[in-house]
């Protein structure tokens, strides 16, 4: 991978857990990304690695070790695809300005890393209250619509609350 890739990735995975503030926007996506599902519930990368969050992947017939792409485990199909790769992007930017080094990759599972690894959060209101000390994610997205995304999750916690069946509903919705 690039130096650039690197950099850009190393920020995708340091701002993982307020970028789900974007990716994840219902208490339901939460019940999807647990371990052991291929949904990615840990801090981590890894080559290959289904059950990592952001993994690597290199194309079929292309030179061992060369990585083409990155993908991001953790975004939800009832997200705003516009506002989640606004965050990752803005995330990205952070890691080149910053010359964020890349970890290791984890090529295992990484649950039984459990104690080693940070789990991401398991609850939207979790989620929500990570970009509340991210400067990066909220200067870049702008206070007003950070403000705006923050109400609306709040919303959602809210109506599923008060609506435990609603999760049924999702389907016809979305």
């Amino acid at each position: 991978m690039s130096k650039v890739g690197e950099e850009f990735m190393a920020g995708v995975l340091a701002h993982l857990p307020s970028i789900l503030a974007f990716t994840a926007p219902l208490p339901n996506s939460y019940d999807r990304i647990q371990p052991n599902t291929w949904s990615g519930a840990y801090q981590c990368w890894g080559n290959e690695n289904r059950e990592a969050p952001v993994r690597t992947a290199c194309p079929p017939a292309v030179p061992n070790g060369f990585v083409s792409n990155f993908e991001i485990k953790s975004f939800d199909g009832c997200a705003n695809p516009h506002l989640g790769l606004a965050a990752i992007v803005a995330a990205g930017i952070d890691g080149l300005r910053n010359h964020l080094p890349l970890p290791e990759p984890i090529n295992e599972n990484p649950a039984t890393l459990d104690q080693k690894l940070l789990r991401l959060p398991t609850l939207l209101s979790e989620s929500i209250e990570a970009p509340e000390n991210n400067n990066v994610l909220r200067e870049m997205i702008g206070e007003k619509l950070f403000t705006a995304i923050k109400g609306g999750r709040k919303a959602e916690i809210q109506y599923y609350s008060k609506n435990k069946d609603a999760y049924k509903q999702l389907i016809h919705r979305y």
